[in-house]
């Protein structure tokens, strides 16, 4: 009986000790499943608090350098240009809200290590003392198309990773090309700012104009060609401050630089001149060149009653030595003539 009773102890314990060995397993494979079965390091891809980011550094395998830094209320790239904000915070979101999706199979992952080192990006993320926080490597995308190959500086160990509330491979957002980093405003300053604006129609010189902000924070608007003759009629105030706000919201569509047709366009009569003077003494001068729309044999394009379409877009050279295209609708705000500004 005594016997008896020590060999059912023996196979409680035993049955004890599988039970808590199964239920390890588990835990190992569910943890297994979420990639935090290695360090936390190697598996942390995401800095959470984007306040504390001030420099994000990207470098691709053909040399290829994208550098963002945060200045005094905008961020830089290149140390060249101001960035477009839009796109400035999707990157943030993107380094902040990086997560684990699983560890892919050993048997991938030399071929994994293999691809990160051939095409890989390598991210450095730094705090506002210019201390790293982060340094990884971006990949291309995984089988099922939803997650994107990581791994830690310093370790051998990718994982799959994914983005809070993104479908698709995260690689999208760490793109090299600097003009598609830049600020798209096109005249990215204040109203407050300016002290003179002058819009000069060449083919219609009596709806040229020049507004001039007086010490006493008053406008004068005069025609910008002294023999336009100047109207009797009275100013109204609000109408110059009006057009000024609206410089603000004017976006482009892109920066076309490379255009290798930029110096002939350049050299046909524009359809209009903006001369935009700040309290720095700056001038910023956009000469705006119609879009007239052709086919693909270069004749114009004609409606039903024989007239030219519409212009929908024009290139812009701007005296900062960038070429630009906008659209019509936006930037027509600001085609006024000097007729408007007076009741």
């Amino acid at each position: 009986m005594h016997r008896d009773s020590q060999v059912m102890k023996r196979n409680l314990l035993l049955i004890l000790i599988l039970a808590l060995l199964a239920g390890l397993a588990f835990w190992l494979a569910r943890d297994k499943g979420k990639g935090t079965t290695l360090s936390d390091y190697e598996g942390s891809f995401a800095v959470p608090d984007t306040t504390i980011i001030g420099q994000i550094h990207v470098v691709d395998r053909d040399g290829r350098t994208l550098k963002l830094d945060r200045k005094n209320g905008y961020w830089e790239v290149n140390e060249r240009y101001p960035v477009e904000p839009r796109i400035m915070e999707e990157m943030l979101e993107t380094v902040s809200q990086l997560e684990v999706k699983f560890i892919p199979p050993s048997s991938m992952i030399p071929n994994i290590i293999k691809s990160l080192g051939a095409h890989g990006r390598r991210v450095e993320v730094s705090d506002l003392e210019g201390k790293v926080l982060k340094t990884y490597y971006v990949g291309g995308v995984s089988p099922e198309g939803t997650g994107t190959y990581f791994m830690m500086e310093g370790s051998n160990q990718p994982f799959v990773v994914s983005m809070k509330y993104f479908h698709g491979s995260v690689s999208v957002r760490f793109f090299m090309d600097e003009k598609d980093w830049r600020d798209r405003s096109l005249f990215p300053m204040s109203a407050r700012d300016i002290v003179s604006y002058k819009m000069e129609y060449p083919r219609d010189r009596d709806k040229s104009f020049s507004i001039t902000r007086q010490p006493d924070g008053t406008f004068d608007v005069q025609p910008f060609y002294d023999l336009t003759p100047r109207t009797t009629r009275t100013l109204v105030q609000d109408r110059p401050a009006n057009l000024l706000d609206q410089l603000k919201k004017l976006r482009i569509e892109g920066y076309e630089n490379e255009n290798p047709e930029r110096d002939s366009i350049s050299r046909t009569l524009p359809f209009c001149v903006v001369y935009v003077t700040t309290r720095d003494s700056a001038e910023r001068i956009m000469t705006f060149h119609s879009i007239i729309p052709h086919d693909t044999d270069g004749a114009i394009l004609l409606d039903q009653m024989g007239r030219p379409l519409p212009v929908e877009r024009y290139h812009v050279n701007a005296n900062t030595g960038d070429f630009m295209m906008v659209q019509h609708q936006p930037v027509s705000k600001i085609f006024w003539s000097y007729d408007m500004f007076f009741k």
